[in-house]
């Protein structure tokens, strides 16, 4: 009976965040104010859907966020992780060409106004590297999620330094932030139940949603931590700081 609930809702949702945007979009006449109504609306959604599905979030550190105009890296385990962020506070994020190209989960990305780049061919970095870096001089949070894709939790991958770049070339400090799910269903985040809320590797989207959001409840941290300098650091640095700051706030100190 709740999935069902629960699905008749998400599909009033999903109608719902179509038709908005694509109205909002129409009357928006420029790409820079389409991105903005974009994230805007896709802010709004995401904090009644967060709600109405039970995913409770605890926000901690948002005083580390500029008011406008930064670039933000976290860790990365789930679509969730951008309902998480985007209930929080409106943004845009960086996504891969291949999520572009995925059937409905590409369409809901462009029409949320994420910006998408080639992760696996360095022939348009230089073009990517400047679109993502006029984000940030027109005002927006830019999320980007340097391990390329997606775990199980258990570990935090290697962070690739390059899109980082974006921060070093308009000065903008790098805001490092921790997305962590602490419990589902009342247990502890763990090896047996994480994939419940993770989406990795080969997992089809639809069995996953579905499963998601037969859930009672689920709960979910997000931090924002000490940003980092660009203005002294290098993107490498950078790179290996955040991802040091964000392991520390996801395992704990040893």
């Amino acid at each position: 009976m709740r999935r069902t609930y629960r699905l008749t809702g998400v599909l009033f949702f999903f109608a719902l965040y179509i038709f908005g945007a694509l109205f909002l979009r129409f009357y928006a006449v420029t790409d820079l104010n389409r991105r903005r109504v974009s994230a805007w609306w896709t802010h709004k959604i995401c904090r009644w859907g967060t709600r109405f599905l039970n995913l409770r979030i605890t926000a901690e550190g948002q005083q580390n966020i500029p008011a406008s105009g930064s670039l933000i890296v976290s860790n990365h385990m789930s679509y969730l992780d951008i309902l998480v962020y985007s209930a929080i506070r409106p943004a845009v994020y960086v996504s891969s060409k291949e999520v572009e190209n995925t059937f409905f989960l590409g369409f809901m990305a462009k029409i949320g106004g994420t910006y998408f780049i080639e992760r696996r061919s360095t022939r348009n970095i230089k073009d990517e590297l400047s679109g993502l870096t006029e984000l940030i001089r027109q005002g927006f949070n830019v999320v980007l999620f340097p391990e390329g894709t997606s775990t199980d939790g258990s570990k935090i991958l290697p962070f690739r330094s390059t899109f980082i770049a974006g921060a070093t070339e308009t000065g903008v400090d790098v805001v490092p932030a921790c997305i962590k799910y602490e419990t589902i269903d009342g247990e502890p985040f763990s090896e047996q139940n994480c994939d419940s809320v993770c989406w990795y590797g080969d997992m089809s989207f639809a069995p996953h949603f579905l499963n998601f959001i037969g859930l009672k409840k689920t709960t979910a941290r997000a931090a924002w931590l000490s940003p980092i300098s660009s203005g002294t650091h290098d993107r490498k640095y950078i790179s290996k700081k955040a991802q040091e700051l964000i392991e520390l706030s996801y395992f704990g100190a040893a």
